[in-house]
């Protein structure tokens, strides 16, 4: 005990005690990497893997459809051109078919209502219908069709000022079969020769009658308000 604690030797006892403290500090490090080895086998887990994520659903942002607009049909109506809207007898296979005797055919004139407001435009329309048993042929074309507008015995407005003549249309009318042709009135009163600047028709009372060649309808009495 006392060489422990008094070392004898040559050399001086600070190198001794040196010695002593660099083989102490030797042993705990061996013991303490020996320990920490041990400690880390027996205690240490796997380290977990990575976590897969999941493939991330696309986002889908629908698209608005765009509405179709559903076209607008303007119809031009012409002053004093008929055009035919309703029936229209084929002009075909007149051959061997008679001529339709005025006796035959009814002449109507229409209007599509009987007062019109201010801003609201006539339609006007001639029908001739074969009223006879048989099949007869008779001309439609608009140099045979005739509107004309008055008030009282005042003539106001022809078909046939601004576009006189025209062409034949002779079509083969079966018994009971009528032809029809409209044509929008703008309300300008006309004169034969179609002089310009002639003005609106008053408010007032008037009437239509049509004509098919020499044959002409009963009035159709319709007012302008």
């Amino acid at each position: 005990m006392g060489t422990v604690l008094h070392p004898v030797g040559p050399l001086p006892p600070r190198a001794y005690w040196l010695r002593r403290v660099l083989i102490v500090l030797v042993v705990v490090l061996v013991v303490a990497l020996v320990w920490w080895l041990f400690a880390g086998m027996g205690s240490g887990s796997p380290a977990a893997g990575p976590t897969g994520s999941g493939t991330p659903t696309p986002t889908t942002t629908p698209t608005s459809p765009t509405s179709t607009p559903t076209p607008t049909h303007t119809t031009t109506s012409p002053t004093s051109t008929p055009t035919a809207t309703t029936t229209s007898p084929s002009p075909t296979s007149t051959a061997g078919v008679a001529a339709c005797p005025d006796s035959a055919i009814k002449v109507t004139a229409l209007t599509d209502a009987t007062s019109y407001p201010a801003g609201k435009d006539p339609r006007l329309t001639v029908e001739v219908g074969n009223i006879g048993t048989v099949s007869c042929k008779r001309d439609v074309g608009q140099v045979a069709l005739e509107l004309i507008v008055s008030s009282g015995s005042a003539r106001t407005w022809s078909s046939d000022d601004c576009n006189p003549g025209g062409s034949h249309a002779v079509v083969t009318l079966r018994a009971g079969q009528t032809f029809s042709t409209t044509v929008v009135w703008s309300r300008t009163t006309s004169a034969p020769g179609c002089p310009s600047g002639k003005p609106k028709a008053a408010p007032g009372h008037y009437q239509l009658v049509a004509r098919n060649l020499t044959l002409k309808s009963a009035p159709a009495p319709f007012q302008l308000l």
